[in-house]
């Protein structure tokens, strides 16, 4: 009976056993890996076709052109332009110097410079206040204290009827403050060309001066930039006054180096003429500046040496010198 009762026990204990459900483990059959084929060095290599040689131009293209523009803007516009009221840098910008000026055979003279371009608030930047000082006025004082007193000025309110990247119109009105006064209205228009190697800029304008009476200017200027650091500039202006019934003429040609962010050199040669008689030009120049950022990048110390040979001085040589200081002040 005791036997009875221990086999009874086992046999429902296996039976309970196999009643639960038994483990399952899924085994994945192993994945088949095709078979590979070597590669040669011909099959592993992009192929240049004619269309990734032609992108690859157009990037380039674009590329020198971007650099004419910011080298244009830094060490061109910003660093060597006296003026402004004519550049196309945007924003309100005032630029004050004073500068020294040496000519062998006459004694030092002074002058003190001012050129302030302030944009109206509101007016979607076509509204802007000019004043500077008169460029044209060739009188320059002997003293330091006198050169800031007697300058004259002209003031006058600009409205820019169109800007776009390829044009640019505006209208001025304004006064020349001299004895007498000389109020005057022009107008401006400007049309920028962008080629693949070259920037052109076309500037034409028409202007009424109570003193003067009607003119036009006409100025073209071509930049080309060698690389990075170099751009080379064409300039010629032809203006021609109702009145005089001929044209006064200016070329120049200057090579312009970045030497750093702070420092830069232009060298420059230019020739002035008229059609009085007949076309003639009669002063010539050649000019090395050397400019350099004497206080973080808005004040400025300039020195230039220069040759100038003048028809009224039978062409002689004439050594030139002169020192600047340059304060900007923009946005």
């Amino acid at each position: 009976m005791k036997y009875c009762c221990v086999i009874g026990l086992c046999l429902l204990s296996t039976t309970a056993v196999a009643g639960l459900p038994r483990p399952y483990f899924y085994n994945p059959p192993e994945p088949e890996i095709p078979a590979t084929t070597a590669l040669d060095e011909s099959q592993l290599q992009t192929p240049v076709t004619p269309g990734m040689v032609s992108r690859s131009r157009d990037w380039l293209a674009n590329y020198l052109d971007s650099l004419s523009g910011n080298i244009d803007g830094f060490f061109v516009d910003t660093f060597f332009s006296d003026t402004v009221t004519e550049d196309d840098i945007r924003g309100s910008r005032a630029r004050l110097s004073w500068f020294t000026r040496r000519e062998l055979g006459d004694p030092v003279d002074y002058r003190f410079g001012l050129s302030v371009k302030l944009v109206f608030p509101n007016t979607n930047e076509r509204l802007n206040l000019l004043l500077e000082s008169d460029e044209d006025d060739d009188q320059r004082e002997s003293d330091p204290i006198e050169s800031l007193e007697n300058p004259e000025y002209t003031a006058a309110l600009r409205f820019i009827l169109d800007e776009t990247s390829a044009w640019k119109t505006n209208i001025d009105t304004g006064v020349r403050w001299g004895i007498p006064p000389d109020p005057f209205v022009r107008f401006r228009a400007r049309r920028f060309v962008y080629l693949s190697e070259w920037e052109m800029r076309l500037t034409q304008q028409f202007y009424y001066r109570t003193l003067d009476g009607w003119g036009e200017e006409t100025q073209i200027r071509l930049d080309h930039p060698l690389n990075v650091e170099k751009l080379f500039r064409i300039e010629a202006k032809a203006e021609y006054l109702l009145n005089n019934d001929y044209l006064d003429l200016n070329y120049s040609a200057g090579l312009f180096h970045q030497l750093s962010r702070h420092s830069a050199l232009a060298y420059t040669f230019g020739a002035s003429g008229d059609t009085n008689q007949q076309t003639t030009f009669y002063n010539y120049s050649s000019r090395v500046r050397y400019r350099q950022s004497l206080y973080q990048d808005w004040v400025f110390g300039e020195i230039a040496q220069e040759l100038v040979w003048e028809r009224d001085k039978d062409y002689e040589t004439t050594p030139v010198i002169m020192f600047r200081v340059e304060a900007l002040i923009g946005q």
